[in-house]
């Protein structure tokens, strides 16, 4: 370590408002031992190294964490340098991933909610990527409205999954099999839940002829549509060049490089709750 954190032998007993000072100039400042430039791939590998080192200790947050938002600015400003300079290391459709502080930067800059028609979709497509295991631009395109369901637990708790009923049913295979489940999770309020807004895009905002089994489930935004109560989707489905551009279009509107190369696993990936391929109840 340099800079800073070479005086710290063990960074796990840094206070999380002073290793976010730390991080602020090791991140502009961090030379090889010959002097040079680490690439930006590697400046991201030492920074998941250094979050891991913190995660195994069991300090209670991340570096990229909302509280560490001026050391996070500093290593995108890094990483712009580095990329201007021919330094990424990357090939130009390696995929990216937002950082936590990311996701929390679009959820503030009202990227992400149900403010208006595309916030809400944009959150869908969030949350069906993180919670459904929806990885690929054709599992998005491919899916439809009955391929997720609103089931109960053994508990009587609602949640939605992912059982492919319609794709099951032209396979004429009769065993439902969750790909993903969303439950209601307000620990950051209801404008947050994934559940809610699911339930909103689904069964509020959606175009009553929409709402059949074989309906595609991605439907085209209304570019008008600011009442609640009102339809926020056109009666067509959702353009695949659309689609598979509201992930760089998230990444650009926080003004993260190299937008191209975010995709639907680009999300912070989430602990499923009851698995991730089980049956449904």
């Amino acid at each position: 370590m340099t800079n800073g954190l070479k005086d710290h032998t063990d960074i796990t007993k840094i206070p999380a408002v002073k290793l976010n000072e730390l991080l602020e100039n090791f991140y502009v400042t961090v030379k090889k031992s010959d002097g040079s430039d680490f690439l930006a791939t590697s400046l991201h590998a030492i920074r998941r190294g250094l979050d891991r080192i913190l995660k195994n200790a069991g300090v209670g947050f991340s570096i990229t964490s909302s509280t560490f938002s001026s050391s996070t600015k500093k290593l995108k400003e890094k990483l712009w340098v580095l990329s201007k300079a021919g330094m990424s290391g990357a090939r130009s459709r390696n995929i990216v991933y937002f950082s936590l502080s990311d996701e929390e930067e679009m959820w503030q800059a009202g990227c992400l909610g149900d403010d208006s028609p595309i916030t809400l979709l944009s959150t869908v497509v969030k949350y069906n990527s993180q919670y459904l295991n929806m990885r690929t631009l054709q599992e998005h395109a491919d899916l439809m409205y009955g391929d997720i369901e609103l089931l109960k637990d053994p508990q009587n708790q609602p949640y939605f999954a992912r059982t492919d009923s319609v794709k099951r049913e032209s396979r004429s295979s009769s065993t439902r099999v969750c790909h993903g489940k969303i439950y209601h999770e307000h620990s950051r309020g209801h404008k947050q839940c994934p559940y809610c807004l699911l339930y909103k895009y689904m069964y509020i905002h959606r175009p009553p002829t929409q709402m059949e089994a074989k309906s595609p489930f991605y439907l085209t935004a209304r570019k008008e549509a600011t009442d609640m109560g009102s339809v926020w989707y056109e009666e067509q489905r959702m353009g695949l060049r659309s689609l598979r551009g509201i992930v760089p279009n998230l990444a650009k509107k926080v003004k993260l490089e190299n937008c191209e190369n975010f995709t639907f696993v680009s999300f912070t990936q989430v602990t499923k709750r009851l698995g991730s391929h089980s049956c449904c109840q």
